[in-house]
Formats: structure tokens, sequence, C-alpha cells
């Protein structure tokens, strides 16, 4: 793997992947010493080196079991790079503001949403496509084709697509606030992201999510609690266990401890986050080593860092270099 990327990295991409005969990824990127690589070139290529049967891209599939088996090699990489539920939204309340008009490319517009959308992906500063202008464009007008007032063919804007407009013209004002309250927010809930953090009603209200639950009938609830639980067992077992070896469920950063502050209130309060995010890992089996007990603060910090989220190991330095767990209390 390390002499294929050494290669890639000698002769440069273009000439890489025309030498072997692979085309450009555009979902799996491998991440390593701060680039990005095309995974199914890379894998495939030092699977010819290590057998001596040089294989070509059509040889063997690519997207998500080759993925898997670099994760498995303990190699980052990208996830699919799907539209999601709220970047959908986004997009759709952009043409509703424009009355379902094609907004062009080169469009400020178009260029501030794709500003935003990369902004949430860490990855997204390896990879210069992923949700470019051009992304954008493209989604817009998969959108746009498939509101029931446009005339024509439309195009091929896959399952979710249909939805999210479907919901506009249902209810155009709830959809749009919501899309008003997502670009306000300054940040989507990303998969792997939010963690186990309690998302109460509330909290609903405030981020507009609530109102795109009472109009698409619950189809982001599902993903919310998707987000919120992730694995109910495994947290709690995480937990348990935290208690039986360190005494309580303080923060594994910086100490602060729910319980002890806010006595009966905090009782139980703490966020549980995977030393390699979800959003990188993808779908995978994990025990209670891969999980960390952090409070708020520590976790959003976790995840402010870019272009990779830090370790725990990493931000304890950080606390620790201002003055330890009082510095980092919420």
């Amino acid at each position: 793997m390390l002499a294929a990327i050494a290669e890639c990295d000698r002769v440069g991409r273009d000439a890489f992947l025309k030498m072997h005969g692979f085309s450009e990824a555009y979902d799996y990127f491998l991440l390593y010493g701060g680039q990005a690589y095309d995974s199914k070139a890379i894998a495939g290529i030092a699977y010819g080196d290590a057998t001596g049967h040089e294989v070509r891209s059509g040889d063997f599939s690519g997207g998500v079991r080759i993925a898997n088996r670099l994760r498995e090699l303990e190699f980052e990489v990208t996830g699919k790079a799907d539209w999601e539920w709220d970047e959908t939204v986004l997009a759709c309340g952009l043409l509703y503001e424009n009355a379902w008009r094609e907004i062009k490319e080169h469009d400020p517009r178009v260029s501030e949403l794709s500003t935003f959308l990369r902004s949430q992906w860490d990855y997204a500063i390896y990879v210069p496509r992923f949700r470019s202008t051009s992304s954008v464009h493209r989604k817009l007008e998969d959108l746009r084709t498939v509101h029931p007032e446009y005339a024509r063919t439309a195009t091929r804007g896959g399952g979710l697509a249909p939805r999210v407009v479907d919901a506009f013209v249902a209810d155009p004002y709830k959809m749009h606030s919501l899309a008003l309250a997502l670009r306000g927010s300054g940040t989507l809930a990303r998969s792997g992201e939010v963690g186990d953090a309690d998302l109460n009603d509330e909290d609903l209200k405030r981020t507009g999510m609530s109102e795109f639950v009472a109009a698409v009938e619950g189809r982001v609830l599902q993903r919310l609690v998707k987000v919120r639980e992730r694995n109910p067992r495994l947290r709690a077992d995480k937990i348990a266990q935290s208690r039986r070896i360190r005494g309580d469920i303080s923060c594994e950063v910086c100490g602060f401890d729910f319980e002890a502050t806010y006595e009966s209130l905090g009782d139980g309060y703490i966020q549980v986050h995977h030393v390699v995010p979800l959003h990188f890992s993808g779908e995978t089996e994990s025990s209670l080593n891969d999980l960390v007990l952090l409070c708020a603060n520590c976790h959003q910090m976790i995840h402010r860092a870019r272009p990779v989220w830090l370790t725990p190991d990493e931000l304890r330095i950080v606390v620790n270099h201002r003055g330890g767990a009082s510095a980092a209390s919420p």
C-alpha cells in the first residue's frame, strides 16, 4: 500500500491512474500523509505488487468493500458522498427562493452553498470536487427537474430528491423555515459528530428540526434517533464500565463530572464519542475500547479541529496546557 502511495506521489495522480488503467474515485478516498488517494487504484496496484498479478479497474469491484478492507488495515478512508437530508433541504430552499428556476453554476449563491457544505465534511479539503460548485449545480438541477411544475424529463437525482421536493410542495413555509434555520445554525448534523448528545423537544424547536419532522412525516426523526443513540446498549455498557473502573462517568479529557456538579440533574449524563468518528469509519462493529466519555465542550472541540479531528490524547494536551479541568468545564 505504501509503495503504491509513494508511486502516485512520484509520478502524479493523472499519470498514475492512466498508467495502471484506473479512473478517478468519487466516493471513497484513502487519506494518508495529508493527501487523498483514489482508494480502488491504490488497493488494486498494491494487490498486483503483492501477488505479481496486475489488475485493472474492471477486474474487481470497488466501493464500500474496498473501503472497509482498507479500514481493516488501519487506513483512513472517506465515506460515500450521497447527499444527506439536511444538505438537500438547503438546496431546495435555494431553489424555492428562486421560484424553482434554474440557478447557474457560477451564481454566487451556488458558490456560497458549496463553501458551506464543504465546511461540514472533514475530508472535503482533500477532494476539490466534493460538493463543488459543479456538483451543487448538478444537484440543484436534479431537484428542480422533479418539481411537479417542471414539464420536461427529470434528471436522475436519486430517491431522496423527489421526497424532499414533495415536502416543499406540501408545506413550503415550514420547509423553507427549516432551510433558513439550518443555514443560520452554521453547522449541520453530520452523522458521527453529534454522538450521543440528548436532543429533546426544545432542541428540535430551536433548530427547526421539529418543523421538518412534521413536514415529512417523521422521516428525519428516524435519522435523528440514529444520530442520537447509535447503539444504546453499547453506550450503557461504556458508562457501566467507567463506573466500575473509574468510579464515575466524568469526562476522560478534562475530568468534568456532570453528576458531581449538577447533583441529581446531572445523573447519568455524559456524551459518548467514537475515537474514530463514524462518518470516517462507516458502518463498523464497535467495542468499548473504541469509545470515550466526553463532556459537551470537549466533544465539540474534538470535532471542531480541521482538517482531521483530534484524538482524546491530543485534546488532553491542549486542556492541560491551558490550565486543566477548570478551563474546559461547561
